[in-house]
């Protein structure tokens, strides 16, 4: 089941990781916008939105109906919608460094980062390195749909609370520590197991949330308009606070559940066409983005030592339109038949386990 705001949301997120890291290449500082300098909150967002929109579709049957058939499912299905994605984009970059394209390349070819990388287990806190900076959400996810049987159990039981708490902390602790790069919860080092802790806490939360929609208090709360326009309220108070990414963060859990019950306005700003099509290709976004953001900017070095100048403006645009295309032709060419490649190979190798009677019957 797909829901067009959380979608829409999801693109977005991405557009707005996409505009935080333009800035970080030197050609393209000046483009920097205060509105998108704490966009590696997203980050957050994402995993909220993970364990919010995989309890919606494996809910019922990896956690009510647990066995080893349903939980390797589970996985194959994670693996088969990030796996085919982030390998393509390793092996890419990993040309780009053997090349030397930029001219200094700060990950080495080492068989660990290599090994690490290819197996999507390159940010779980032994310090190799993401041959593709932005893989290493991807990476500590992987841990996230391992434990989602446990989280998930926890969250649906009596300890809920403990396990909202203990999220909460684990965001506090990541942000206290001092590790993050542009913020306090800007945290992705190679050797450190924070980032995993960040994702942990972030996916929990998400699957807390999922629990939260099975009373009809929540939807009082936050259904309808009010609901939506309040929790971007609360997201725009939060940025205002001095260091306070773990306060945004929290307020992305009612943005998660507002747009989860589909309002006029959620639908009208994260429905449309533009923010669903982003969406869809969000996770090609996501990876692709530095890649592309680097040749524009050697592209238009190039212009400036050739005396082109004063049309920076056209290379940034050039870059999003770029982004763009090369994300949509990911999507389709890599995403959608990779996906169906090992759901294919799953089909001749282990049969599918039986859906409740619920879904069966429909």
């Amino acid at each position: 089941m797909r829901i067009a705001p959380l979608t829409g949301l999801r693109g977005i997120a991405a557009i707005a990781v996409l505009l935080y890291h333009i800035p970080h290449s030197p050609a393209f500082a000046e483009w920097g916008m205060l509105l998108f300098s704490r966009a590696y909150l997203a980050v957050d967002l994402f995993f909220i939105l993970s364990g919010f929109v995989i309890s919606i579709g494996y809910y019922e049957r990896v956690v009510k109906r647990p066995s080893w058939a349903s939980y390797g499912d589970f996985l194959l299905n994670r693996l088969a919608r990030v796996w085919p994605l982030h390998f393509v984009v390793a092996l890419v970059f990993g040309a780009r460094i053997l090349l030397n394209v930029s001219g200094e390349q700060p990950v080495a070819l080492t068989p660990a980062n290599i090994a690490t990388n290819l197996l999507m287990i390159q940010s779980w806190g032994w310090g190799t390195q993401a041959l593709a900076g932005n893989s290493w959400s991807v990476s500590t996810e992987l841990v996230a749909y391992l434990a989602y049987p446990l989280v998930a159990v926890i969250a649906f039981s009596r300890l809920a609370w403990l396990q909202a708490i203990g999220s909460v902390g684990l965001l506090i602790l990541v942000a206290t520590l001092g590790h993050g790069a542009q913020g306090p919860l800007d945290v992705n080092d190679a050797d450190s197991i924070l980032p995993v802790l960040r994702c942990l806490a972030g996916f929990a939360l998400g699957v807390i949330a999922y629990r939260l929609t099975q009373g009809a208090r929540c939807e009082r709360v936050l259904g309808g308009e009010h609901g939506f326009i309040g929790s971007c309220v609360l997201i725009a108070a939060a940025l205002l606070i001095p260091r306070g990414d773990v306060a945004v963060a929290l307020c992305f859990v009612p943005l998660v559940l507002a747009c989860y019950y589909n309002g006029r306005t959620a639908r009208a700003l994260l429905a449309n066409p533009v923010a669903f099509h982003l969406g869809l290709i969000s996770y090609s976004i996501y990876l692709w983005h530095p890649l592309v953001r680097d040749v524009f900017a050697r592209a238009m070095g190039i212009a400036h030592r050739h005396g082109v100048v004063g049309f920076d403006w056209l290379f940034v645009l050039a870059l999003l339109v770029a982004t763009w295309l090369i994300c949509w032709a990911s999507y389709l060419l890599i995403e959608v038949p990779g996906h169906r490649a090992i759901k294919k190979l799953e089909r001749r190798v282990m049969p599918r386990p039986p859906l409740p009677f619920r879904q069966a019957a429909e």
